[in-house]
């Protein structure tokens, strides 16, 4: 069993690196960008042009990438790390320290980039961003059979986050790209179908 604890001991190290330069931070790998031209291309015009919270938005790297996309009115950032919230704002987006688990803001559209994985309590947080926003756009990596280095936190199964979705999004659009679920989630009071977006 020696190898199998160097193993252990080898992703420790390499995840304590990755955190060090990155405060649990996303890279923006060639697959990042592949699912931001694809959320472009599928996002129902609904979501666009709205007051847009990103949840979890890091140092905001992506959040500038996600606000082309969602055209925002007004966009805010939250995040539980204050070191990659200033770095947000050095990015001109008006961002707070926030610990989802413990509060949840309230808004027009949330948006969840990768974020649900890294969560203790993800039913909670879905429960409250849903009581919280009227409209909900959520990327999550799904978990396979390999480790993937890029995606810190622990991703769930592709059925897992089904259920997650069935339970506390019903009637979300759904949508795969590689080994990540994109959901757009719409208010049944906004009298907006999910699926055709009339």
């Amino acid at each position: 069993m020696p190898y199998a604890g160097k193993e252990i001991e080898s992703t420790v190290k390499i995840r304590k690196l990755s955190n060090l330069f990155s405060g649990y931070n996303i890279i923006i790998g060639s697959h990042i960008r592949k699912q931001l031209e694809f959320t472009k291309e599928i996002i129902p015009p609904y979501f666009k042009h709205r007051q847009m919270d990103d949840l979890g938005c890091g140092d905001g790297k992506v959040t500038v990438l996600l606000k082309e996309i969602f055209l925002p009115k007004r966009l805010r950032g939250f995040d539980i790390n204050p070191r990659l919230v200033r770095q947000a704002g050095d990015k001109g987006i008006e961002a707070e320290v926030i610990n989802l688990e413990e509060a949840m803001p309230q808004g027009e559209l949330a948006v969840m980039w990768g974020v649900l994985h890294h969560l203790q309590d993800r039913e909670g947080c879905l429960r409250k961003v849903k009581e919280n926003y009227d409209l909900v756009f959520i990327r999550e990596p799904i978990k396979t059979g390999f480790i993937n280095w890029l995606e810190l936190g622990h991703p769930l199964r592709k059925q897992a986050i089904e259920c997650l979705v069935k339970e506390y999004l019903a009637s979300s659009q759904v949508f795969y790209c590689g080994n990540s679920i994109l959901i757009f989630y719409a208010s049944p009071k906004l009298g907006v179908s999910t699926l055709t977006g009339d």
